[in-house]
C-alpha cells in the first residue's frame, strides 16, 4: 500500500478548528465542558484515539474541488465549520445564560463539529473518514453527557 501525501490536502482544512480549540478552548471556565472526572478513564483514552485519527487523517485526503461531491463537501464543510464557532459563543461571551447552562447548549460544540468532519470525508471522497469522525462525536458526545 502507497500512501501518496501531497501538499493540497484535507488538513488545511483542520486547521480552523485546530487553532480555535488552541486559542478559546482556554477561556471556556465551565467545568461542565473542562472536566474529566465523572468519565471513565477507557471513555477518555479511546476519544482520544480516534481524536487523533481525526485530526491526522485528512493529511492522507486530496483535496481537489473538482466534482459535485467535493464542491458540496466544501459547502457542508464551511456550514459546519460556522456553527461550530458560533456554538462556543455562549460559552465566551454569556457563560450564565440559560442556553450555556441547558443540556443542548451544553452538547453543542460536542455535536457540531461532525458537520465540518462530514465536510472534509466528501471533499476527500472519504466514507472511512466519515465513519471515523462519526466514531469521534459520538465518544466526545458520551463524554459530555458525562458532566451533566
Amino acid at each position: 500500500m502507497k500512501f501518496d501525501i501531497r501538499l493540497l490536502n484535507c488538513l488545511w482544512l483542520m486547521l480552523p478548528l485546530m487553532v480555535w480549540n488552541i486559542i478559546l478552548g482556554p477561556r471556556i471556565m465551565n467545568e461542565r465542558i473542562t472536566s474529566d472526572l465523572h468519565s471513565p478513564k477507557w471513555l477518555l483514552i479511546a476519544e482520544n484515539v480516534v481524536r487523533i485519527f481525526v485530526f491526522v487523517l485528512p493529511l492522507l485526503l486530496p483535496l481537489q474541488l473538482k466534482d459535485i461531491t467535493s464542491k458540496a463537501g466544501l459547502w457542508v464543510y464551511i456550514i459546519g465549520t460556522l456553527i461550530y464557532f458560533a456554538s462556543w459563543l455562549p460559552f465566551l461571551f454569556a457563560p450564565q445564560s440559560t442556553w450555556s447552562n441547558s443540556p443542548v447548549g451544553l452538547l453543542a460544540p460536542r455535536l457540531t463539529p461532525f458537520l465540518a468532519f462530514l465536510g472534509v470525508a466528501f471533499i476527500g471522497h472519504s466514507w472511512p473518514y466519515g465513519v471515523i469522525a462519526a466514531l469521534f462525536i459520538f465518544l466526545h458526545t458520551w463524554h459530555g453527557v458525562q458532566n451533566q
